[in-house]
């Protein structure tokens, strides 16, 4: 497998506590961490199949503490059973590739695609399955007697045999993602913030004096996918540390970033969040203004503003001091480290969800294997069936 760096996916995440199907929840969850593909989410309760994410409305008022249970696309998928089939039904064994490929049916290079998923997780356990007590097979006999010559082989399973123990490096992982954002963010504003104070000097008004603070909530869902970062480098010039942050926050895509130098004054992206947001922090904009003063249509500004509004870096207030003054947005309080507080609150809230998912999750697994288990035994005269009286009441994970 080739090295993978650390990557999950931060979103308003529900507990499905209220659930007690073992696969609805473990969709629920691998959907909102990015593992399961997008071409295979599970939409909510009721809701209509639509490209992209359901909106916050659908999702509130369809129960999305309680999710549906998964359709065969989801059941069936290589993605799915790699983790819910082997790893989280069998914990403690650790798979070879070829054990993969019987259980899942798939190729190799699929197989090992989403590995490398589960690994930019932190989930999988690393090292070869050796000679003995580093194998993971928990003394289950899983994987029968090795052939000879394979006491190097590279086995994969659930780091610790447990997902909320392996769930911690995840964790872990995410925390140190967030600060190496939040490195970047700061270096960033003490960069342009002497910029901005210079230009302001000549630059005044602009509808930003007496603006009243609209409290409602954004329309946006939040979405903030942290990666590994190595460290920034200070010597770089300003722009280059600014792209490194658009790229580092999502909000650029690393096909569509400019280069800081030459192409940042032709990109949309770069002349809203650098040239509007941030050197004129203390300016509300209109979506008009913005239209204007980047010579962009109105859904080209919408969709650069919801990927902010999505990082909750942008606050909606009256332009004026009247309730029928037009509505705009600007930087939280006019700070983008203040702002990025925002960020990362709402970061550690989506992980402890998360968290509360996988504790319940490994409890609802428990449960369906010990089920299984005691079906296996009762129905050995007879029943010959796999899963006979599981607990599971669907499709044996096995």
């Amino acid at each position: 497998m080739e090295p993978t760096a650390f990557t999950l996916a931060l979103v308003n995440h529900t507990p499905p506590t209220a659930s007690q199907d073992p696969d609805a929840v473990a969709a629920a969850l691998l959907r909102d961490i990015g593992y399961l593909p997008g071409g295979i989410e599970v939409p909510p309760l009721g809701a209509t199949r639509r490209r992209g994410r359901p909106r916050r409305s659908q999702v509130q008022g369809l129960g999305g503490s309680d999710p549906a249970r998964p359709g065969a696309e989801v059941l069936d998928s290589t993605p799915y059973r790699l983790m819910v089939g082997c790893l989280l039904s069998r914990p403690h064994h650790a798979f070879t590739i070829e054990e993969l490929e019987r259980e899942l049916g798939a190729s190799r290079p699929t197989i090992y695609r989403h590995l490398n998923k589960l690994r930019d997780l932190e989930l999988l356990s690393h090292g070869d399955g050796g000679d003995g007590g580093n194998s993971g097979d928990g003394g289950d006999g899983g994987g029968g007697a090795r052939p000879a010559g394979s006491s190097r082989r590279r086995r994969y399973g659930l780091r610790f045999g447990s997902l909320g123990r392996a769930w911690r490096f995840t964790e872990l992982g995410a925390e140190c993602a967030l600060e190496g954002l939040r490195e970047r963010v700061d270096g960033v504003w003490r960069e342009w913030e002497g910029r901005r104070r210079a230009r302001a000097k000549d630059e005044r008004g602009g509808g930003g004096d007496g603006a009243v603070r609209d409290l409602s909530q954004s329309h946006v869902s939040y979405r903030l996918v942290v990666r590994e970062l190595g460290r920034p480098d200070a010597t770089a010039p300003a722009e280059a540390k600014m792209r490194e942050l658009m790229l580092a926050i999502g909000y650029l895509s690393e096909g569509r970033a400019p280069d800081a130098d030459a192409g940042a004054g032709e990109s949309v992206a770069w002349r809203l969040l650098q040239g509007c947001l941030i050197e004129r922090c203390d300016r509300t904009w209109t979506v008009e203004q913005l239209m204007a003063k980047l010579d962009a249509s109105k859904p080209t500004v919408y969709r650069h503003l919801r990927k902010l509004e999505a990082l909750d870096l942008l606050e909606r207030t009256l332009v004026g001091g009247t309730p029928r003054s037009p509505k705009g947005m600007r930087l939280r309080f006019g700070d983008l480290s203040v702002a990025w507080n925002f960020t990362e609150e709402h970061a550690r809230a989506s992980l402890a969800a998360y968290r509360e998912t996988v504790a319940h999750l490994e409890r609802l697994m428990a449960e369906r294997e010990g089920g299984a288990g005691e079906g296996r035994a009762g129905g050995k005269g007879g029943g010959g069936g796999r899963g006979g009286g599981a607990g599971g009441g669907g499709k044996d994970a096995n």
